[in-house]
């Protein structure tokens, strides 16, 4: 009879679809099982196709070499590799369904047989002469339970084991549902004091807001306060309110563990904002620029609070350490004014080079300059891009790109701030030159260092910096457009500067640590477990061609 041989078994051409039948049937049954024992599992009729096709290759790579060997033999080889491929398989997919979609290993162990199983049922009678495929196949499954069972016992002091965190991270990454990893952070979270820098102006029939959250974006979407600028953005706004979110010091440690807390810190920033009472005329010194090594520092003064501004473009910078601002802290203290400190954001991919540490001294003569300088009434102007026709990239998000304009005394000065995770090293300096030959003293270009997109954009930095995925010459023209349009708009201002502290929990530093050891270490063991297994399963693959 004419047929398809597989194993010792004879198929008949006609029903050689059977494999293929009882692949599809495992996808299916697979996914069902799956999804009933884990309703937030990953696990798709896609996704446990695409699995079962790549475990497939790797069946067919032994099979197809047995074949060749038997062909030249005529002995049982391709009988033996077709079955030791099928533990293969089973070893495969025991690792990958127990790694993201199944917590345990037994209910895993038991799901990842049903594939290799009915395509076995439909092709394979058994024979004795399997003994080595067979013996070599447990082996190799065996070490895959124990790879697993010693993957589980590595965990952070808090117990979460990798398989954990690799599962949640998996659900925020593919499914957007972030309360599993939400919940690992939560177990590090401590409540910390937070201060909130706000500073409220009102001029003619509108009015700005500029907020410097104590909290920081991130770690990344859509898990805890990524999204903060937005959502200060979307709580202050309206047809007469322009909100600006700035970036403060500290890095993620200053995240918030879920983005619910998040919701919570900002809605007491909204009721603080409504709280407050602008009714006294606004008064300016500054803007003021200094430079301590390869940092600039520009500062403004409201009163007896001044706001500085730190930047250290065109060089490489990243998020400011709360501990440089103590000497800048307690210098203003001692000249009698209140400090907030604003981290530009605004340059990545440059060169680095390490900032010597300000001193108090440094501080203390920069706050004394800008104490010294004449006080003017202040006028402002202000306008954001959601007013005029402007396209961009996912380099910028809910927040655009603002535009102040300060006018005191002689002086028109310009901050340009973007809804940006940082900007790509040179763009400040072409807007800067940009500001200046429109005739206005350039004061900053600050970002608000927005999460909203990190790990959402297949780069290797996980999102595009400010210039990266809208063109400089759009990004120009629209500040040129704004910074005409609040030219436009310039009126006599009253003005509010305050803060409140509030606390809230915080991922802190170590949840961070601990999970970046969780990963090596996790990693390492499977690099260990590869290194022995690989060449292991090559030596049964040759093993099993002549036995």
């Amino acid at each position: 009879m004419v047929g398809l041989e597989v194993t010792n078994k004879q198929i008949p051409l006609e029903f050689a679809w059977l494999p293929l039948l009882a692949t599809f049937t495992s996808v299916l049954l697979v996914t069902r099982l799956v999804r009933t024992l884990n309703t937030k599992s990953i696990a798709s009729t896609r996704r446990v196709l695409s699995l079962f096709f790549l475990s497939t290759v790797i069946w067919i790579l032994p099979s197809a070499i047995g074949a060749i060997t038997a062909a030249v033999n005529h002995s049982q080889a391709g009988a033996n590799e077709f079955v030791l491929g099928a533990f293969l398989v089973w070893a495969f997919e025991l690792v990958v369904i127990n790694g993201a979609f199944v917590t345990s290993t037994l209910k895993s162990l038991l799901l990842a047989a049903i594939h290799p199983l009915l395509v076995m049922l439909t092709v394979t009678e058994y024979n004795h002469a399997y003994t080595y495929s067979i013996g070599f196949g447990l082996l190799v499954l065996g070490s895959a339970v124990i790879f697993l069972s010693r993957l589980k016992r590595v965990r952070t002091e808090n117990g979460i084991t990798s398989l954990r965190l690799l599962q949640a991270f998996l659900n925020t990454w593919v499914e957007h549902e972030p309360s599993e990893l939400e919940g690992c952070f939560l177990t590090y979270a401590k409540t910390q004091p937070v201060q909130t820098e706000v500073i409220v102006a009102k001029a003619g029939t509108r009015e700005l807001c500029v907020v410097i959250p104590g909290v920081h974006a991130g770690p990344f979407a859509p898990v805890g306060s990524y999204n903060l600028s937005e959502l200060v953005y979307r709580a202050l706004h309206s047809d007469s309110t322009v909100p600006i979110v700035l970036h403060g010091t500290g890095g993620h440690e200053r995240n918030t563990p879920t983005n619910e807390l998040a919701s919570k810190y900002v809605d007491l920033i909204q009721q603080f904002v409504n709280s407050l009472e602008v009714t006294t005329r606004g008064q300016m010194k500054g803007p003021l620029r200094s430079k301590v090594g390869i940092t600039n520092i520009t500062t403004m003064l409201f009163g007896n609070k001044v706001v500085a501004i730190l930047s250290s473009a065109p060089f490489a910078s990243d998020d400011l350490d709360p501990s440089t601002t103590i000497n800048a802290t307690e210098a203003a203290s001692e000249v009698g004014l209140e400090l907030s400190i604003v981290d530009a954001h605004n340059s990545i991919g440059g060169e680095s080079q390490n900032q010597a540490a300000m001193t108090k001294e440094d501080w203390r003569l920069i706050l004394s300059n800008t104490l010294a300088l004449p006080e003017d009434s202040l006028s402002l102007g202000f306008a954001n891009s959601a007013e005029i026709d402007f396209s961009h990239g996912l380099d910028i998000s809910d927040g655009g790109i603002g535009v102040i304009l300060f006018s005191a005394g002689d002086s028109q000065s310009v901050l340009i701030t973007a809804d940006s995770n940082n900007a790509v090293s040179g763009l400040r300096q072409k807007i800067a030159d940009n500001v200046e030959e429109m005739g206005f003293k350039f004061i900053e270009l600050c970002t608000s260092d927005t999460h909203a997109f990190a790990a959402r954009n297949l780069i290797n930095r996980g999102y595009f910096a400010l210039g990266e995925d809208t063109e400089t010459e759009d990004i120009i023209s629209a500040i040129d457009t704004l910074v005409r349009k609040a030219e436009g708009s310039v009126a006599p201002c009253t003005a509010k500067v305050a803060s409140f502290r509030t606390e809230i929990p915080l991922i802190g530093h170590q949840s961070i640590d601990d999970f970046a050891a969780l990963t090596s270490n996790a990693v390492s063991l499977a690099k260990s477990y590869a290194e022995v297994v690989v060449p292991t399963v090559l030596l049964f693959v040759v093993i099993t061609l002549f036995y």
